[in-house]
């Protein structure tokens, strides 16, 4: 029987855009901020960009249940961002003030200095569980069935567009290649000898069932798709050993906002932590899945999820940025602590 729930995440593969954005009203100052309740409030507008995912379902559960308000916010989603460039050049401009998305794309950033050395990170989004994000192919006779068999494969194996492709790899890096690359040097495998397709996850699908490709890199709702309507099967998990619990996304501002405007980061950590905290529940994730990505109720109660922190563990994403200078991602190295906020 398929694991429906693996902590509480949702692993960071981007599905299509839908249309989310929504404006929360302030709703007055001062509220859950006095008393000494320890419970940051803050005061002011802050628009966050979205590549939307099911790694993102707290943001859009705080919007909903109005958290954001509690804590004096006025909250805007916008949604329509395709890539983690598009979103820091946004951050830039100032047209928003938060980014929420895959780890790698921020870190490579980072790494590659300017200014985009004002990135502060503000929280976890979301970290991966057994199974969250995997390799499967075609079932039956003749298919793949070893990480070995992946090999040099014509075809190669479908991914979702990357963050970077650096000239010393070739590999087409984000989260989940980086994740899956770790894994299959685990079992022996030069980093290069598998060919990796770039392709947008919601045809991946389509190309492992014409035989365009012979394997796909997917996360949910992909996995429980090509499950289901092909009898794919888990050839690697790529969020085991080495990627256990691996951080796939986290939300980040510019160093400069956060420096000049405290008191909303803090409000907005704190109701953000709220939502992921009531995300420790299977219900409220899977409302807004059904909302986020157009599947079943069916479907959103069978999706393997990895787990929402309720706190920031700088450690564990610096195991990110380690794993991108070590696999050559990247030729800086990233030092998270120094990121942080707060």
């Amino acid at each position: 029987m398929r694991l429906a729930w693996a902590g509480v995440r949702v692993c960071d593969f981007r599905l299509a855009p839908v249309v989310l954005s929504v404006v929360l009203l302030a709703s007055g100052c001062d509220v859950l901020g006095g008393g000494g309740s320890g419970v940051a409030s803050g005061s002011g507008s802050i628009t966050v960009a979205v590549i939307p995912g099911i790694d993102n379902a707290p943001l859009r559960v705080a919007v909903q249940d109005g958290l954001f308000q509690q804590h004096g916010l006025n909250v805007t989603i916008k949604d329509d961002y395709q890539s983690v460039s598009d979103e820091t050049q946004a951050l830039a401009s100032g047209h928003v003030q938060i980014a929420v998305g895959d780890y790698t794309g921020f870190l490579a950033q980072q790494a590659v200095g300017g200014a985009s050395r004002r990135l502060r990170l503000i929280a976890d989004g979301y970290d991966a569980a057994s199974n969250s994000v995997a390799i499967l192919a075609m079932p039956g006779p003749g298919g793949i069935t070893t990480p070995q068999q992946l090999e040099n494969q014509a075809g190669g194996v479908a991914t979702p567009p990357a963050s970077m492709v650096p000239p010393s790899t070739g590999v087409p890096y984000n989260i989940q290649t980086l994740a899956a690359e770790e894994v299959l040097q685990n079992d022996g495998m030069s980093p290069t000898s598998v060919n990796w397709n770039q392709m947008p996850a919601q045809d991946m699908i389509g190309a492992l069932r014409s035989g365009q490709v012979k394997a796909i890199l997917a996360t949910e709702p992909y996995i429980l798709e090509a499950e289901e309507q092909l009898g794919a099967v888990e050839v690697v998990d790529a969020s085991s050993g080495v990627t256990s619990g691996l951080p796939m996304s986290g939300y980040f501002s510019l160093g400069s906002y956060a420096h000049a405007n405290p008191s909303a980061v803090q409000a907005f950590q704190a109701a953000l932590n709220q939502a992921q905290a009531d995300c420790a529940q299977r219900g409220p994730v899977q409302a807004v899945l059904s909302q986020l990505t157009g599947m079943s109720t069916g479907e959103a109660a069978q999706v393997t999820l990895g787990t929402y922190p309720t706190s920031l563990n700088v450690g564990q994403v610096q195991r990110v940025a380690t794993l991108m200078y070590d696999s050559g991602m990247i030729r800086n190295p990233v030092t998270v602590n120094a990121m942080t906020f707060g």
